[in-house]
């Protein structure tokens, strides 16, 4: 079943990740590419921070990595493991307790449900983007 989220309740969401996070000193937002890079820039603007466009540089730098999701947690797991990501802190709009890696800040728990947000399409499927990779 599919649950399909408005950009109203995007837009509380993000409102309420920046509430969470709004005494960090974080130097950047960065938006993982799809999914994160969305709500990212809106955390940007509404926090006031640089948005980050690419990871080069960014060694001993405190920054927030942004998802849609953490539904496996293979994307997050990626950055996590990635050098330059030492001394980031990673948000997500929704998280699945199945997620290999919790987020440091979520709002909702997606539970079994299949989330659609709005900047995807109405008929995607169920499948993730990394499974699709060879």
């Amino acid at each position: 079943m599919k649950t399909f989220y408005d950009w109203q309740y995007i837009e509380m969401s993000v409102s309420e990740l920046c509430d969470r996070v709004k005494d960090e000193s974080f130097e950047g937002i960065y938006g993982i590419p799809r999914g994160g890079l969305i709500p990212a820039v809106m955390m940007s603007h509404e926090l006031n921070i640089p948005l980050i466009t690419s990871l080069n540089g960014m060694y001993d730098t405190k920054f927030l990595i942004v998802d849609d999701i953490a539904d496996t947690g293979v994307t997050l797991e990626k950055y996590k493991k990635l050098e330059v990501c030492e001394y980031a802190k990673y948000a997500t709009i929704d998280y699945h307790k199945q997620s290999v890696v919790e987020p440091d800040y979520w709002i909702g728990e997606k539970g079994d449900k299949w989330i659609v947000y709005p900047w995807e399409t109405e008929d995607s499927e169920e499948i993730q983007d990394y499974l699709n990779e060879n």
